[in-house]
């Protein structure tokens, strides 16, 4: 199974954050998936990064020629450069089999997006999985939440993802993904 990975690329996060990548990493390498992540060594993605290449996982790297100066101490081919962020994200978004999302920034952040609203209107149907550690995507949540309540979105377009809040919800999920496919 191919699992594209949104997450953070910074250093100096909270450690509970860097473990839950490390645990889930832990557990995508060990079922031999192929991981599709950004080329990037610095926070979560690049402790999945090290996961996957210590135990020969296929690698599959994207990155927007903007992000290149946090790719050089990639040894590994970069197997898609980009011209632009969005490029970056449709592509690793239809090249995967699921979209799991891990605590993230800005960037993180429109990708989720981008994976839903790509979902919504049926340009892709990957399962969008949200790891929600330690309550980090809370306020998100609430919003998407509000937006709902006050009629900007429809119950059924909360139903094209699914919150894990915690690794082992968040494994449970990927697993039954596996045996349905």
């Amino acid at each position: 199974m191919k699992i594209f990975i949104g997450a953070s690329a910074r250093n100096n996060i909270p450690e509970e954050y860097i473990k839950d990548g490390e645990k889930i990493a832990k557990y995508i390498v060990q079922n031999n998936d192929d991981i599709i992540i950004c080329a990037d060594e610095r926070g979560i993605v690049g402790k999945i990064y090290s996961e996957a290449k210590k135990n020969n996982n296929k690698i599959i790297l994207t990155l927007p020629k903007i992000y290149e100066k946090y790719a050089i101490n990639i040894n590994e081919k970069i197997d898609r450069i980009t011209e632009t962020i969005n490029e970056r994200t449709q592509i690793s978004i239809n090249e995967s089999d699921i979209c799991l999302f891990l605590p993230g920034g800005i960037g993180t952040m429109y990708e989720i997006l981008t994976a839903i609203e790509t979902k919504r209107a049926g340009e892709h149907n990957k399962p969008i999985l949200i790891l929600n550690s330690n309550g980090y995507y809370d306020k998100l949540i609430d919003m998407i939440n509000k937006a709902e309540k006050e009629k900007f979105l429809n119950k059924e377009d909360k139903e094209v993802y699914c919150i894990a809040d915690n690794v082992e919800h968040a494994i449970k999920y990927i697993n039954n993904i596996r045996m349905k496919g």
